[in-house]
């Protein structure tokens, strides 16, 4: 059975765009700690709670 012409034409499209994104992704990079948030604010413990 012979898919039909658009549907021909959805697949290379599609398989197209896959080899393309295969040459053309970015290097994967190892990731280091998480950078911390400026100004966060800093959790409330039971030793720096107002009394």
């Amino acid at each position: 059975m012979r898919p039909r012409r658009s549907t021909a034409i959805l697949m290379a499209t599609w398989g197209a765009t896959f080899v393309l994104y295969a040459f053309v992704k970015p290097d994967t990079t190892v990731r280091g700690p998480a950078a911390t948030l400026v100004n966060a604010i800093p959790a409330v413990t039971a030793e720096s709670s107002p009394q």
